[in-house]
């Protein structure tokens, strides 16, 4: 899991632990640990390639397919 905040709390840490899950955390900083940091380098790319600073015009009008938007 990630460090954030909602994900430290103690109820949600017991509840994994009852269910049989162990937390493993990620390092502080690891954007190559997860995922969505690779996905949001596609986008940031793509909206670079077309020159477009709003994301919401850019699924829009590009992504809209793959979405479904």
């Amino acid at each position: 899991m990630d460090n954030a905040t909602f994900h430290k709390g103690k109820r949600l840490q017991e509840l994994l632990q009852k269910a049989g899950h162990y937390l493993v955390w990620l390092p502080k900083y690891s954007p190559d640990l997860n995922p969505i940091e690779k996905m949001w380098a596609q986008v940031k790319s793509v909206r670079k390639k077309f020159r477009v600073k709003d994301i919401d015009k850019l699924f829009k009008n590009y992504c809209g397919d793959l979405f479904g938007i």
